[in-house]
């Protein structure tokens, strides 16, 4: 029968809180950048310019359709060829592609919340008096922003849990940690229900908002149809 033994972690635990730092690091950074990302592909998408707005949706396509992990593996190994050896780190690569994939999703989610907005609230606007930028400012965006918060949020969980690929370079994350720590103490049980609970704990709470933004907003919407 297997004997438990969390002392092995309370060991590591110094490996394992560094670790835990370079998680939540890599996932500012990740969502820090997606989101600006996503907002410019989103802004070229709705460009008047054909070649732009195409370019766009081509992005879009190709980052919603490619394997993170193919992409991660990709980039890391092959763009320093490209690059003619100028080598990037794997913390840097592992920003920027994760950062790449969620900007792709980023860029729909906004694009669906603007599109989301009635027709006739525009219209009402606009036979109010207000500008084309006034309507933006006063009804479009806040309309648009009540309707991507609840699946914004869904993506950037989306985004943490897709952060741990990241090992696969060698980023010095918890799992890549976890990983290192267990196969050198023979305890693979103790420390993966550690990094289960850590992950546990750091996603829960945007779980839980995410639900509650979910039936608020479906309320709302039931209310005004009311």
């Amino acid at each position: 029968m297997y004997r438990w033994d969390f002392g092995w972690v309370w060991t590591f635990r110094a490996a394992l809180l560094d670790a835990l730092w370079v998680t939540i690091e890599l996932n500012l950074l990740i969502l820090v950048f997606g989101t600006i990302a996503g907002f410019l592909v989103w802004r070229a998408r709705a460009s008047r310019f054909r070649l732009l707005r195409l370019s766009a949706v081509a992005y879009i396509d190709l980052l919603r359709t490619l394997p993170v992990l193919v992409l991660l593996v990709w980039f890391f190994y092959c763009v320093p060829i490209l690059l003619g050896g100028i080598r990037l780190g794997p913390m840097v690569s592992a920003v920027i592609v994760l950062s790449l994939n969620l900007s792709a999703f980023t860029a729909e989610i906004i694009r669906a919340g603007i599109d989301g907005v009635p027709v006739g609230h525009v219209e009402s606007a606009r036979a109010c008096g207000l500008s084309a930028h006034q309507t933006l400012r006063r009804i479009v965006l806040p309309i648009a922003f009540r309707n991507m918060v609840p699946p914004m949020v869904g993506q950037y969980i989306n985004s943490v849990k897709l952060s741990v690929l990241a090992s696969i370079i060698a980023v010095p994350e918890l799992l890549q940690k976890t990983v290192d720590i267990s196969s050198r103490v023979y305890r693979p049980l103790e420390f993966y229900t550690v990094l289960a609970a850590l992950f546990l704990l750091l996603l829960l709470p945007g779980t839980i908002l995410s639900r509650r933004l979910e039936a608020g907003e479906h309320n709302r919407r039931l209310t005004t149809s009311g």
